[in-house]
């Protein structure tokens, strides 16, 4: 990339952090506005870290300032078993977010604790959050027969999106975790049939990916880019 091209991105770059993101998606070469994308993203997320780093320290950790009166049982049965995994509880302790090492073997205990007994899977969610901790995957659980719900959220990095599968544990999960990977390119470690649901195969990019760039042709055929009545 030559030193214009450089100063053009970074200036685009600028224009849209302010909110006018016409600056980017008017440009008309591919590429360039494909490593605009991109570098919009890292100076959102060099923002978000400094944010971080000028914020006053907190004195509780995310999981000790909900108190035991607002915890869900589920969220204090968590936190009593795994409380060094516990990022974040929300929600009153209807949604918590975990660290990914050990999540397959805490989905074993949310299945099988007779306590939780989280034997369904509703739903699997991607989500790109356009941050350091840029991709998100969101578990909605439920259990038949305590007729109780949570929500676990567990983030990944953009650069290496890895993440513990549950398909054996959930067999519905199976698809989610394919249309996850489909869509957003995170990779479920030990899936034993991750390959893609929605797009063929040799489709290149992540389609709801935020910096995504659908491509101008498919084997030689032209893909619109917006189709009459899609708007």
């Amino acid at each position: 990339m030559t030193a214009d091209q450089e100063k053009f991105i970074a200036d685009v770059v600028e224009k849209a952090l302010a909110g006018d993101m016409d600056a980017i998606n008017s440009i008309e070469d591919r590429s360039v506005r494909a490593k605009a994308k991109a570098s919009l993203v890292k100076a959102k997320r060099a923002a978000k870290a400094q944010q971080k780093s000028d914020a006053p320290a907190e004195s509780d950790s995310p999981n000790q300032q909900e108190t035991a009166e607002t915890q869900s049982p589920l969220s204090i049965l968590l936190n009593s078993t795994y409380p060094d995994e516990i990022i974040e509880v929300l929600d009153e302790g209807k949604t918590i977010q975990l660290h990914p090492k050990q999540w397959n073997e805490i989905a074993t205990f949310l299945r099988d604790h007779p306590e939780a007994l989280l034997d369904q899977m509703e739903c699997l969610t991607g989500v790109d959050l356009g941050t350091e901790d840029a991709l998100q995957v969101r578990y909605n659980l439920h259990s038949m027969k305590h007729r109780h719900k949570i929500e676990i959220r567990i983030n990944t990095n953009r650069d290496k999106p890895e993440i513990p599968s549950v398909e054996t544990i959930w067999r519905m999960t199976d698809w989610f975790e394919r249309e996850a990977y489909d869509m957003y390119g995170i990779v479920f470690t030990n899936h034993r049939d991750l390959r893609r649901l929605l797009c063929p195969e040799d489709w290149e990019g992540w389609p709801l990916r935020k910096d995504y760039e659908e491509p101008e042709t498919y084997h030689g055929i032209m893909v619109p880019k917006v189709k009459e009545g899609w708007e």
